[in-house]
């Protein structure tokens, strides 16, 4: 029992500590269990020791992670499969960001004092006392009442004053995240459009129903151009880009950012994951969707590229890695509608970054770079143009260099911000018009957050799935404000870049070469935040954010690693 015991004590330490919730019921029917099988009482004594550990383990695990309040997504589990393609050097990196030394050297020590202890004293009997008593105070009818109360009270009671004059980029990624009391800033927000207000009070089961009932109703119309197309629409999907990883980076203020003539500052990309979030964009003519709803077959109105093929755009694509992983190439070209042509391979320029799996990652400028001068070489239609980075991918590395993926994403980061600006100065100088959007995937997981460790994203959380999503108007005599972009503060998603998309194309091109940004960015449709990732959701809800885990009940998500910093900072 010596291992189960420091098993039992260490928990006994995380409890009281506040890092775990301990279950005396299941613990004390694990700890009779353990003591039925003693090996003691067995004749062949090492037989029924390994047997034990082989049955026990796994469910004494499933249990620490039960009480530590880490959620077990079916879509981590199916992620195990997919480590079998990573590099020798990422898995290392993500083991020592799993095992801490501290942890190895704490382990030993506890091994060595129980082992010293249980000489003169039984600490298996002071192991199932310690878990009577805890058992005993949880279940006092009076803390049960006080407990059941104040579940209720969180679910059914609306949340604090509204903070006002904070925009929600500041509040849910570059100010102080209070994840239990903060109530989003709406000072600037539509009520009355997809916010489906009529559910807030039933509770957040009925308030997520609500919200898909609406979405399923919402399909834009198609485009209307008021004459044939003359410029580009260059779409480029970042892999691993939130508000908080800028904040991270020290990258908030990029002249990248700074110099764009729009940013939206609360904007969802709905998922964590790489081929959702494609989808999503893809398909960003029709409301959200449900998760599991993502990989049926698409309606053609709700194809983003099919509609502007539809007006005269010829579609183009281009990808700086492979596609291999997890058909990521399929995938987007199955989404992009019809044919799509790819002028550049991603192995035609050189690296820019080790992949995650070993393979080549094409530097962002050089790709784009040799993309354009191949396109300016056209005569063809205006072009729809779609192109996906994995640069700031987790686990990737720069060439001869020994830092790691974490400490190398502000390198990586700052040098992509640098490059678009690159592409940009050249799409200037070449005299063509160009509407170019900047749309992250989602968040990195820098900084880890309650539940998942760094770099993971199976809780698609604010911090993870509220991305910046910027744009420039590019024509020749054009010259952008000097006061900076316009901010759209509301809470939106893929349908409002369709529509914002929409209403480009519906002016004249007098309008376009001189756009009213303000009246364009205005009343656009404004979407609840709704994350799924698998069979995980989160949702905000009544000013706070909600978690909803297979088999268990919502419940408000927190605490969250804090990111403190001021909007100005970076």
């Amino acid at each position: 029992m010596l291992l189960w015991n420091l098993y039992f004590l260490i928990k006994f330490g995380l409890h009281f500590a506040g890092q775990l919730t301990l279950s005396p019921l299941w613990n004390l029917g694990l700890f009779a269990l353990l003591i039925a099988t003693n090996p003691a009482a067995y004749q062949n004594k090492q037989l029924m020791k390994v047997l034990r550990y082989l049955v026990f383990t796994g469910p004494a695990i499933a249990l620490l992670l039960h009480e530590l309040g880490l959620v077990v997504s079916l879509a981590l589990v199916d992620q195990i499969k997919a480590l079998f393609g990573f590099s020798l050097d990422y898995l290392w990196e993500l083991l020592k960001r799993t095992i801490q030394p501290w942890m190895l050297w704490s382990a030993l020590l506890g091994f060595m004092v129980v082992r010293v202890l249980d000489r003169y004293i039984r600490i298996s009997s002071w192991v199932g006392f310690g878990l009577v008593c805890i058992l005993g105070i949880q279940t006092l009818p009076f803390i049960q009442q006080q407990t059941q109360a104040s579940k209720t009270a969180a679910v059914l009671e609306p949340q604090a004053q509204t903070r006002e004059n904070l925009s929600p980029a500041e509040l849910l990624a570059l100010g102080q995240l209070d994840f239990q009391k903060l109530r989003v800033a709406r000072d600037q927000e539509s009520q009355t459009k997809l916010r489906d207000n009529a559910y807030e009070g039933a509770g957040p089961g009925a308030v997520l129903a609500g919200f898909f009932d609406r979405q399923r109703t919402i399909a834009l119309a198609p485009f209307s151009p008021v004459a044939s197309p003359d410029l580009d629409v260059i779409v480029l999907q970042i892999c691993s880009l939130s508000w908080a990883d800028l904040q991270y980076a020290k990258q908030s203020q990029h002249p990248a950012i700074r110099q764009a003539d729009f940013v939206f500052e609360n904007f969802n990309s709905a998922t964590s994951y790489s081929g959702p979030a494609a989808i999503r964009l893809l398909r960003g003519k029709c409301g959200q969707t449900p998760h599991d709803a993502l990989y049926s077959t698409p309606n053609n109105s709700c194809m983003l590229f099919e509609q502007l093929r539809n007006v005269g755009f010829e579609v183009e694509m281009g990808l700086n890695h492979d596609g291999r992983f997890q058909d990521f190439s399929k995938l987007v070209k199955t989404n992009l509608g019809g044919k799509a042509t790819e002028l550049v391979a991603h192995d035609e320029v050189p690296a820019g970054v080790q992949a995650f799996d070993g393979s080549r990652v094409g530097r962002d400028g050089d790709y784009l770079r040799a993309w354009w001068n191949k396109r300016v070489q056209q005569s063809g239609p205006a072009v729809a143009y779609y192109y996906n980075s994995i640069t700031l991918h987790d686990g990737n590395r720069l060439p001869n260099s020994n830092l790691n993926s974490l400490n190398s994403y502000p390198l990586r980061l700052e040098r992509m911000l640098n490059d678009i600006q690159s592409v940009l100065g050249e799409i200037r100088r070449s005299e063509r018009k160009a509407l170019v959007v900047v749309v992250p995937e989602h968040g990195a997981g820098l900084t880890g957050e309650f539940g998942q460790l760094v770099g993971l994203r199976e809780l698609p959380t604010p911090a993870i799935t509220k991305v910046p999503v910027f744009g420039y108007w590019i024509a020749p005599g054009y010259t952008p404000t000097s006061t900076g972009p316009v901010t759209v503060k509301q809470s939106v998603s893929y349908t409002a870049l369709s529509e914002l998309l929409a209403r480009w194309l519906a002016q004249p091109a007098e309008q376009q070469q001189k756009p009213t940004w303000p009246v364009l960015l205005s009343d656009l449709p404004d979407t609840r935040f709704v994350s799924q990732q698998g069979n995980i959701t989160v949702m905000e809800s009544q000013g706070s954010y909600w978690i909803k885990a297979p088999g268990a009940a919502w419940k408000m998500l927190g605490p969250v690693q804090n990111i403190a910093a001021s909007s100005q900072g970076g």
